[in-house]
């Protein structure tokens, strides 16, 4: 009997890959102060940046998904408002040349189960 040795490699270079991780905007309810690097490697959460806007405050993640992001939050003790995906990469450069009000658009509010609101 003949062994199929191409799907358990494909397996094997599937688990080898990275986790693709998503950008998220999280609004809150004051400035962003940072978190523990050790934290944030821990639940593979990445600082993209943090702004303020119209008097909201926002902080942009990588995360695998949102759960990491909760997860995040719960950790650093802090409370969502709401809970954004950005449709376009925050880092792109096409991107860093719009203004914030422009970049703004790319965020779409998605269900929340943390959120305060």
């Amino acid at each position: 009997m003949k062994r199929h040795t191409i799907p358990a490699a494909l397996f094997v270079f599937a688990m080898a890959l990275p986790a693709t991780a998503e950008q998220f905007a999280v609004q809150i309810d004051a400035a962003y102060e940072g978190a523990s690097p050790k934290l944030k490697e821990a639940l593979k959460v990445y600082e993209v940046e943090s702004f303020s806007a119209n008097g909201s405050h926002y902080v942009v993640l990588d995360a695998p998904n949102e759960a990491y992001v909760e997860a995040f939050f719960f950790a650093i003790n802090r409370e969502a408002i709401e809970l954004n995906v950005v449709d376009a990469d925050w880092t792109n450069t096409t991107m860093q040349h719009l203004s914030l009000a422009q970049r703004l658009g790319f965020l779409r509010a998605i269900n929340c189960n943390f959120c305060t609101s």
